[in-house]
């Protein structure tokens, strides 16, 4: 039967509780379930005398919780179910416990799992969480040792023992070497997506834009953001196309052309990538991005050498306007390519436009005016399409988000004989007024086209904003905000209400510190932080900065828990007036009070002992009785006057 008291058992069932509930969105849910039937179960065994599972319940259970994991996640070598498998030896091993190591044991784990809780969630919101987690278990961890429940003096001891670990803490984040968060393994399920893939069919963009959750944040140099119309998020080119889908051009990313030159007025900028699997990243049109790991790939895309997990920052330099390159004849002939014979009617129309107008930018212009001059209608919820559908969406529904209509465009620049190509990131970002830095969500994925006219160029045409210019002006919000279905996967979005917009984006500028501070402390600036704190590193300096920020803290704490009598005195004049007397009469005679003498008997002592002194100390000490016990307020006047000692003559002792 386990040694420890029932109270104890309660706090350490709540404290797994605490370290189990919010990885409550990563396990599966039915793992929860198993820890109510378990912790139901020890407690009638601590409360009702029940004896524990036999052997073979227990390998039961085992097998069966395995197999759950297992038919959860189809994989053992990945980060949830490895996470899964921790939480559930925490909760089986409740079953064991007869000893109080045994409940140390599953405390310590309860540890292991708060930690775990940061590979999956980096806000600062997780923090105040963690704490409370933590105090529940250094208040699991103190009732082993009570015998009746303390549940103030237990968290008032925890929150001491974290207080005094704060210092230390914050020092060995800033000196520890950087080895790469934990967090930027990379997830086996949709955590890990960016949201944006690197192929397109009709209808793609409209479903990414129900999703209210943040792509990345900018950050301007200077604060000088690029109007509206110029904040075009570049991210992929995609080239090739089987009627249905379009897709990246795959040999074509293999090269490692020459960055192009940035002519013109530069904006340097932060970008930082909320955490998922990064294969590319998004910049505006002309760009040089400054990191070693990334390499450009042509037609303005920057991708990393190899695939980035986790937050990602990066710092860019661009200009806004896109000089004229040259382009192969293979590029050019890749991007004319059209597959098949479908959607015949949107052919035709193409082919109309080639034989009236020569010049390409005509037929570009013609396209456009095509669009303007058509009812059709900017929607989230288009209709379905068939097999050609460019030309059912053309000529038939007229219904369609922003990649409807850039890739029946570049579809008919094609046809007609001009080298297109579509482009996918994302266009706008929401002011945050706070802190003067954009901020992208999902719901701003954009699509657009790219045509090539030989006097200029690669030239953006966007075809949507012939359709609604509002969506390029003022961005999908403003626009879409109306329409049924506009975050319609994220019910719960603070983007959903407008009264909520001051404190979403003054939530959202604390987890950009935090971000910018904690999460993206790197190497590189923890150098540039210890050179200005510490002018380096060395050996000495860290032994110096541990003796501060580790040994200061806990003398503290042992000061504040082992004052001296005298620092209580000071709360009570009466108190402070005898402790003082008691002193000058110490140094004058050498008698000191006793630890547990009373005042009546150190007044005796001193009057066998000391004569002389013995009439003053006798009257301080009944006023100090009268004053600390009977609340005489004359007493206390008394005491004040009588403060100073006076020693008798030999004379007067004798006729006394």
């Amino acid at each position: 039967m386990t040694r420890t008291s029932a109270p104890a058992v309660m706090w350490l069932l709540l404290a797994q509780l605490a370290a189990i509930a919010p990885l409550a969105p990563t396990i599966p849910i039915w793992m929860v379930l198993v820890w109510g039937a378990v912790a139901w179960w020890y407690w009638r065994i601590v409360t009702a005398a029940w004896s524990f599972p036999s052997a073979l319940v227990k390998v039961a259970l085992v097998v069966f919780s395995v197999a759950g994991i297992y038919l959860q996640y189809r994989q053992w070598l990945a980060l949830e179910p490895m996470v899964a498998t921790l939480v559930l030896a925490v909760i089986l091993k409740v079953l064991e416990l007869k000893q109080r190591r045994d409940h140390w044991l599953v405390l310590l784990l309860c540890y292991f799992v708060v930690a775990c809780r940061f590979l999956f969630e980096q806000q600062i919101n997780a923090v105040p969480v963690a704490v409370l987690q933590l105090l529940a278990i250094l208040a699991a961890q103190q009732m082993l040792y009570r015998e009746k429940p303390a549940i103030a003096a237990s968290v008032r001891l925890s929150a001491l023992m974290l207080i005094q670990a704060l210092p230390l803490m914050l020092f060995l984040f800033l000196v520890f070497p950087r080895i790469g968060p934990l967090w930027s393994m990379p997830l086996p399920s949709a955590k890990a997506q960016t949201g944006m893939s690197d192929e397109l069919r009709f209808g793609d963009i409209a479903e990414l834009s129900q999703n209210a959750a943040l792509a990345f944040r900018v950050r301007f140099e200077g604060g000088q953001l690029p109007p509206p119309s110029q904040r075009y998020w570049r991210g992929l080119v995609l080239e090739n196309y089987d009627s249905q889908r379009w897709t990246v051009n795959r040999m074509g990313r293999l090269t490692t052309p020459p960055p192009p030159p940035l002519q013109g007025e530069r904006q340097r900028y932060v970008v930082t990538l909320e955490p998922g699997a990064h294969e590319w990243l998004y910049s505006l049109p002309v760009a040089r991005v400054n990191r070693d790991d990334i390499r450009y790939a042509g037609a303005y895309q920057w991708l990393p050498k190899a695939p980035l997990t986790g937050r990602l920052q990066y710092v860019v330099d661009s200009v806004l306007t896109q000089p004229r390159t040259e382009a192969s004849n293979r590029v050019l002939q890749r991007n004319l390519r059209l597959p098949g014979n479908d959607s015949p009617r949107a052919r035709e129309l193409a082919l109309q436009w080639a034989r009236q107008y020569p010049d390409p930018a005509d037929r570009v212009a013609a396209a456009l005016r095509y669009f303007r001059n058509s009812p059709f209608e900017y929607t989230l919820k288009p209709a379905l399409l068939g097999r050609d559908n460019v030309d059912e969406f053309l000529f038939e529904s007229r219904q369609g988000f922003c990649e409807h209509y850039a890739g029946s465009f570049v579809f008919l620049m094609r046809a007609a004989g001009v080298p297109s190509r579509l482009v996918v990131g994302y266009q706008g970002g929401e002011v945050n007024t706070t802190d003067n830095y954009l901020l992208v969500h999902q719901s701003d994925a954009h699509a657009w086209a790219e045509v090539w006219l030989p006097a200029r160029g690669w030239q953006r045409i966007d075809p949507t904003s012939t359709v609604a210019p509002d969506r390029v002006a003022l961005g999908a919000d403003s626009l879409l905000s109306a329409q049924q279905g506009f975050l319609g996967k994220s019910p719960l979005s603070l983007r959903r209400f407008d009264w909520a917009r001051d404190i979403r984006l003054y939530l959202d500028s604390v987890n950009y510190a935090w971000a910018n501070w904690v999460l993206n402390y790197d190497s590189e600036r923890q150098s540039g932080v210890l050179s200005s704190l510490m002018g380096g590193i060395s050996v000495k300096r860290m032994l110096v900065g541990l003796l501060i920020f580790g040994a200061l803290p806990m003398a503290l704490v042992a000061l504040m828990m082992f004052k001296p009598a005298w620092r209580a005195s000071r709360r009570e004049p009466a108190l402070r007036y005898y402790h003082t007397a008691c002193r000058r009469l110490a140094r004058r005679t050498g008698l000191r009070r006793e630890p547990g003498e009373t005042v009546a008997a150190f007044s005796r002592r001193v009057g066998e002992q000391a004569p002389e002194w013995a009439p003053w100390f006798a009257a301080f000490s009944s006023a100090f009785e009268r004053c600390q016990y009977r609340r005489d307020s004359d007493a206390l006047s008394q005491l004040r006057a009588l403060k100073r000692p006076k020693k008798l003559s030999e004379k007067e002792i004798a006729n006394a």
